[in-house]
This record gives structure tokens, sequence and C-alpha cells, in this order.
């Protein structure tokens, strides 16, 4: 389930008055278990944005509390931890658009906007290439755009422009054909779906990204989506409800609709020898409230052993990656990715399997520098071997 304080928030005003100061949220709050300042904990931010908003005693934003607003993952593990159950992401985010309203937002984030609306995603190609890891399957051209599809797959900007996050779509698409699946994509016609213009505060640009992907999919005729980014999916799923309000789609991430085909019998999966572990990405397990659909899967593989982190489901430690914090704090970001990477080790796994291209990349880049014989694949990856495993 997702938070139950979600839809409690208030303003900022009144909802950094709430805080009792207990400081519970220190102790799961990723940036400052690297950090260690208390102006990094939620706690301190929420002191801060008493004082400047609440009280009103600046008439300036502070450069150190922008930085500090920036350098926060936007996990939602301090939302879990609050004893008077503030829904401190949805006050992040907030406070994100209140510093863009202020024109003091981070020149990343400024940087980042304007890609954004030059390209239509996150990097610099041209968007009329965002089908160009489908060269690899056996027939790219079957996923070009095509009205009234059963289902449409949403890429992402990552997973269609990165060539290590392309190894998502190539799996979720090659398992999809193999179910006998009816699906499609939106090919250049994709958008971002908007998540880093609002992790950045700028939640009007955001909006109008939301809207043409929301049109577009009308325009298609579709009524079943999925995506196998978390952030995409919680887009659709929460972001785009006013966009959606009056027509029928039903909106799934990858892991529930591959669950779903499994239970079915859609996919034979063969036995995997191996010691496999779950991270949850924050916009899938505690911003969403999927925890179960990866881990059917997982189990659904004969052979495999299931071993949880010491952290896992809604207290699950952070990757680094999210709430844009790559762009504006490569180092801790790093750092905090470090951390989950001790944790994958005491678990004796041989795979630590996620179901988010960003968290894999964190992972991955973790693993590697810890030198540690651990691979890390996202979960269509692994339904992929267990398809064409000979065991």
């Amino acid at each position: 389930m997702s938070h139950e304080t979600e839809n409690l928030y208030t303003t900022l005003e009144k909802e950094s008055l709430i805080c009792a100061r207990c400081g519970y949220c220190r102790t799961d709050c990723p940036i400052y278990s690297v950090i260690g300042w208390e102006s990094a904990s939620p706690r301190g931010k929420v002191s801060l944005s008493r004082e400047i908003f609440a009280h009103k005693k600046q008439s300036d934003i502070p450069e150190e509390f922008v930085q500090r607003i920036s350098q926060c993952t936007l996990c939602g593990a301090c939302s879990v931890a609050c004893s008077t159950t503030i829904d401190l992401r949805t006050l992040w985010l907030d406070l994100r658009k209140r510093i863009a309203e202020s024109g003091k937002e981070p020149k990343a984030y400024e940087k980042l906007r304007d890609t954004l609306e030059a390209n239509k995603n996150i990097t610099n190609f041209s968007n009329d290439e965002r089908l160009e890891w489908a060269q690899d399957l056996d027939e790219p051209e079957a996923l070009e755009p095509r009205s009234g599809a059963d289902v449409c797959y949403f890429v992402g900007c990552v997973s269609s422009f990165f060539p290590q996050a392309a190894e998502v779509p190539l799996a979720t698409a090659e398992i999809l054909t193999e179910a006998g699946c009816d699906f499609t994509t939106m090919g250049g016609e994709e958008w971002c779906c908007g998540f880093p213009l609002l992790g950045a505060g700028f939640v009007n640009d955001a909006q109008k990204f939301i809207r043409h992907n929301v049109e577009k999919i009308k325009e298609m005729g579709i009524h079943t989506l999925i995506a196998s980014c978390p952030s995409c999916y919680h887009v659709w799923k929460h972001d785009s409800a006013e966009a959606l309000k009056g027509y029928d789609l039903e909106i799934m991430h990858t892991t529930e609709y591959l669950a779903h085909l499994i239970k079915e019998g859609k996919i034979e999966l063969n036995e995997l020898d191996e010691v496999v572990t779950y991270h949850d990405p924050c916009d899938l397990g505690r911003n969403s409230g999927i925890y179960d659909a990866p881990r059917e899967i997982i189990n659904s593989i004969p052979g495999v052993k299931f071993v949880e982190m010491a952290h896992n489901k809604e207290y699950s430690l952070c990757c680094g990656g999210g709430g844009n914090l790559q762009s504006v704090d490569p180092e801790n970001a790093a750092k905090i990715a470090a951390l989950r990477v001790e944790e994958i080790q005491a678990t004796g796994a041989t795979i630590v399997v996620s179901a988010c291209q960003q968290c894999e990349q964190m992972l991955t880049a973790a693993i590697q520098k810890a030198n540690l014989p651990i691979r890390v694949l996202d979960i269509s990856q692994l339904i992929l071997e267990a398809l064409s495993s000979d065991s």
C-alpha cells in the first residue's frame, strides 16, 4: 500500500509546525548517514523550513538550505519513520517547487530543464531515436507505435537512451513476445514522464510532459499501460490522475504484469541455481506500495534460493540515485550506494535483482568498486535467463 499520510498533507507552513523534533527520521535518512550534519537530516531541514516559511524570519532562502534540499533522494524513508505522520516526501517536493519559483534552484536543475525542453528526454539525443535499442530485436519494426494494441509499454528515458539500461526493455520485449502479448510502444511520441522536472520543482513544466503523454495514449486507444521505470510508473499512477480523469487506463508496473503472465502459465521458467536477493526501488516500494510482485516472480523460478536483505520492503535502504541527486552530488550518491552494497554482500547472494534501471546503475558501479563477484540484474533479465536456461 502507499503511504497513508499521502492525503493528509496540508501546507508546508502547517506541516513544519507539526514536527516534534524527535529525530527518529535521522536514522533512516540516506543522505544524513553519509553527511552527518544536522542540517542534512529531515528534522534539521524541517526546522529551517519553519524558520523561513512558517515564522518568516528570513526574507531570503539561504544557499546552504537549497543545497541540503537538493541533496535529498526523495526516497520517502523519513515519512515511514515520522512519529507525527508527516508526508515528508511531499514536503520536500513542495520545498523544491518554492525554491524553483524563487529562482534559487541549482544550476544542474536549470540544465536539466533546458535539455528536456529541447529534446523531450534527459539526454542530448533526438527523441526520434527512442526505439534505437529495439534494433537488437529480431523484429524491431514490430515495436513502432500501433493504435489499439492490448498493452503499451512505456519505456522511459534512461532505458531508451543508455546502452547499459537498454537491456531492460530488450528483455521485457522478448518476454512479452514469448508470452504472445499484443503490445506496442509510443516510439518517438513518448516524452519524458516528467518526474525529473517534478523532482526539480518545475511543476508546470512537468505538467506539459504529462499532458502530452496522456493525449498520445488516448489517441492510440490504449487501455493498459505498463512501465518498467518506477518513477515513470509513479508519475502515471499518481501525478497523471487529473489528466487521465474520465479515461479508462489500467496502469501497471512491469513486475505486476509479468507476475500475472507467470501465474497464467504464459511464461515457462526453467531452473536457475542461484542465490538471489532483491533491492526494493524507493519509487516502486515505499512510494508506490509494490512489494509482492517482484518477490513472487523470483520465488516462481525453480532452483533459486531467495534471501532478503536486513532492510527490505518499506524499510529498504535507498540506492542513492533518486531525487536527481546524481546531478547535484554524485559523490554522496555513490557513498549511499556503497552502504546498500554492504547489505547485499551480507546475504551471500550471487545475484542482486531490482526493478529500476537507476538502482541497477548505482548498484553495479558500487559493486564493481568493491570488486565483489555479484551480478546486478533487472527482474526482466532474470526472467529471460530462466526462459533461456537449459538446466
